[in-house]
């Protein structure tokens, strides 16, 4: 299965619009980037380092320590949409 950016980006959009958790985007973070890590997700090879940074900011986001606010997830967004 290939793993897009839009991907990423449906679920930013999923916390922003307050239909998913920062501990439930979190976790699926933290499942996304090992299921890459393994192997189990194809990420095209031109996307990988993009979506890896952005997973990694995410996958511990329900920590407050490294809590991000709504302008953060849009700065994920635009990351992600740039070529």
């Amino acid at each position: 299965m290939i793993f897009a950016r839009s991907d990423v980006i449906v679920k930013l959009e999923e916390c922003l619009d307050g239909r998913i958790s920062a501990a439930t985007l979190a976790t699926w973070a933290f499942d996304r980037f090992y299921a890459v890590e393994q192997e189990a997700l194809t990420v095209d090879a031109g996307d990988g380092d993009v979506i890896a940074e952005v997973l990694d900011a995410l996958m511990f986001a329900d920590d407050p320590s490294f809590a991000l606010d709504e302008t953060d997830l849009r700065r994920l967004i635009v990351r992600l949409q740039e070529p």
